[in-house]
């Protein structure tokens, strides 16, 4: 069975995308998680972005559903537009939040975010990918699955 994430490229009023550095692992990432058991992706997406970032957004589109068979991982992915809240400086699993250009994203992100923004700016929606996962932040994050963390 697939574990469910939902992800969010959110912009402000700059175009620019807001992006959280994980506690886990320093890395930068999408606003996001896993869907709770009962929880829509949708749900799943506004409750991510504001334990995460503190803002509320709405939801805007869906950019598409990104399957990685080697993780047993589907990842809902959505963009969002800020509505209202303040960034939180340190959260939970997040150690800072950053807004970045989408032409200068970090080099350090969790893999295959870089094709989702991409995706994003390309105008594409409701699409279905399967990701093909490989390098070493990819082989991290398989060894990480597979001790349960």
């Amino acid at each position: 069975m697939y574990t469910q994430g939902a992800f969010v490229i959110v912009l402000n009023e700059n175009q620019q995308i807001l992006l959280v550095k994980r506690k886990d692992v320093p890395l930068w990432d999408l606003p996001g998680g896993r869907v709770d058991p009962e929880e829509t992706a949708e749900a799943a997406a506004v409750r991510e972005v504001l334990e995460e970032t503190g803002y509320t957004a709405a939801l805007s589109a869906k950019i598409g559903v990104y399957q990685r068979p080697k993780f047993q991982d589907e990842q809902h992915v959505f963009a969002r537009n800020i509505t209202g809240g303040r960034a939180i400086a340190n959260g939970m699993e997040t150690a800072g939040l950053k807004w970045f250009s989408p032409q200068r994203l970090p080099f350090f992100m969790v893999p295959n975010r870089k094709k989702q923004i991409s995706d994003f700016k390309n105008g594409d929606r409701d699409v279905n990918v399967t990701l093909k996962d490989s390098g070493m932040l990819a082989a991290i994050d398989l060894f990480k699955r597979r001790l349960g963390k």
